[in-house]
This record gives structure tokens, sequence and C-alpha cells, in this order.
């Protein structure tokens, strides 16, 4: 190697580890100027006006009436409200795309984050209802569920499973998603109690056959005071879990460890599963949906892995809809 190819060689090194550096401090900058902007006066200020009208309000429906109402105070309430939220969206933003460091941003951000989001959860659903755009504070929930999953994993002394009561009950459909080198996932049986299994989450997707978007349908399931779902559970890792999220297209995964009874689990292990998120519920779909042949023969490959899981599902979950032969893929993520 000749000295000049060497010296473009130091050199880009030299710059890569300089622009390595340069971002690790933005982040971190990034990080602690949220910091400075959640302790500030004016952020204080807003925080205990809403806490001493949370206080003075405590029914649970008030925040909901309070959108409602066309007294003057309470329209000055709902605007420092949204206003409070809006930096919510706003880190979540940052925090989406890397702009702050996270190791930061979990020791200084979660239990804020969490909390205001349980907290201001119902005053968000009723905000998308009334004004039809279910994308509102969207980034803040998404990172509210992270934010909570990762401080619950990283809490956890025993193993994290998730219960799969459709094709996540298959080996190979599982496969698909985590591609373990070594093939391996042991599945054991469980019962959901409180939820009931159906028909009724619609995703968009695109028919081969129709050449096409249309809506489908897919299995989910919804609580159900007197409910049993029966299916599968399997361990995974948290950049597992992950993974499966991104699969779980209009689901959103919950913990239902008190809910799940399994022979296998151990005392300090911990369950989740996906449920369809409100507004992709059937309820809502005034469009025509389709029941996809090709996951309903996904489906029929339970029946000799697992009989009684299968018959359960015949039994506990049926449709109203055309079935639709032909390929079928979902859009790309946004």
């Amino acid at each position: 190697m000749d000295t000049d190819t060497l010296g473009i060689i130091i050199s880009l090194i030299g710059a890569a580890f300089i622009a390595r550096q340069t971002y690790a401090h933005f982040i971190r900058n990034r990080a602690f100027a949220y910091i400075e902007r959640f302790n500030h006066k004016d952020f204080m200020e807003l925080r205990i006006a809403i806490e001493q009208w949370i206080v003075e309000n405590p029914s649970p429906t008030s925040l909901s009436t309070l959108l409602k109402s066309k007294s003057r105070d309470d329209i000055s309430m709902s605007v420092q409200i949204r206003t409070y939220l809006n930096l919510f969206q706003e880190l979540a933003v940052a925090f989406e795309k890397g702009m702050v460091d996270k190791h930061i941003f979990y020791r200084n951000f979660d239990f804020l984050i969490v909390s205001n989001w349980e907290r201001f959860a119902d005053f968000i659903y009723t905000v998308r209802a009334l004004t039809g755009d279910f994308t509102m504070y969207k980034r803040f929930e998404l990172m509210a569920i992270e934010v909570k999953a990762a401080k619950k994993t990283k809490d956890i002394s025993g193993k994290l499973y998730v219960f799969g009561y459709g094709s996540l009950m298959l080996e190979e459909s599982i496969h698909k998603t985590l591609q373990r080198a070594d093939q391996e996932y042991s599945l054991f049986n469980a019962t959901l109690k409180g939820y009931a299994r159906g028909w009724d989450i619609v995703i968009d997707i695109f028919s081969d056959a129709l050449q096409r978007p249309i809506k489908a349908l897919f299995l989910n399931v919804r609580k159900h005071s007197d409910g049993l779902v029966d299916g599968m559970i399997f361990s995974v890792t948290f950049e597992e879990l992950t993974r499966i999220k991104d699969r779980e297209i209009n689901y959103d995964c919950i913990e239902v460890t008190p809910r799940i009874s399994s022979s296998i689990l151990g005392s300090s292990d911990v369950v989740v599963t996906f449920v369809g998120q409100s507004e992709h519920l059937l309820d809502y779909c005034t469009e025509p949906c389709y029941v996809m042949q090709g996951y309903l023969n996904v489906l029929e490959k339970i029946k000799p892995v697992h009989l009684h899981q299968y018959e359960h599902i015949k039994e506990s979950a049926s449709f109203n809809a055309e079935v639709l032969e032909g390929t079928y893929s979902f859009p790309p993520k946004a």
C-alpha cells in the first residue's frame, strides 16, 4: 500500500470517528435540552395548572366533558392540555428519529411519558373521535408503549413470552419474522382469560387477484368478561418482540400476565399479546371486507400440531365475509 492510499484511509477513518463523536454529542445535547424544557418555569406552571384542574375534576369523564364544553374557562384549559401534550408529541418525533440519546432518555423520561399517556389517553381518544383524525398524538402513544415495554422488560427477572392465538401458533410463521439461526421455537399451551377471539380487525392489503387495495379481516381478541381464548405462548427477547410489533399491523402490544393460565410460567415471567387497535375494528369499517384464503390456509396448518387450539378457533370465531383466493401483500410500514 503506497503512502497516499494509506493517508486517504487514515483520513476517512478520522472523519468517520469525528462524525460519530459529533452525532453522539448532538443527541446527548438534544436529550439535555428536553430535560431543561420539562424543568422550565413555563412548563412547570402549565403542569401545575393542569394538575390542579385534574384534582378539582376527578371524574374519569371530566376530560371528555371538557372537550365538548363551550365555556371560556374550559376552552382555555383544553388548549393548555393540548399545548402540554404537544411537547410529548415533539419528544416522540425526536425519539422515533433517533435524535435523542436513548440512555439519557430512558433514565429521565420513562415515568413522565408513561404516566402522562395513561392520564390523558381518554382525552386523546375523545379528540380523535371528535375530529375523525385517529393519527393525532399517535407518535406519543407509540413512544409510551415502547418505553413501558422496555421498562418492564428490563425490570423482569424471568422470561418474556408472547401469547399467540392465530398464525403466531405456528413455528413456520414465527420463523418468518424472527429468523432464529437454530429455527427453534418451543410453544406451550396457554389460556387467556377475560378475552374473546373474533374476526374483527380490518387491515389494508393489496390483492394480487383483484389487482387493487382491499380491506381484509384477520383474527383478533377483545375484552369479554366471561371469555376464554386457548392459544400458545413462546419466549422471546426484547429485540425479537420489537420485530413482532413491526409485523403486527393495526395491533397494539399489551401485557396480559395476570390473565394467562399456563403450567410453564414462573412467578417472574411476563406475557404479552396483540390486541386490535380500536380505530381499525370492523365496527368502524363501512367498506366491504374479505377473508383471504391464504390466511385460512395458514390457520389450517395449526390443526395437525395444535388440534385443541384449532378446534377452539373454529368454535369461537366465525366471520361473515367473502373468501378471496390469491396471494396478497401488506403495505410498507410508514
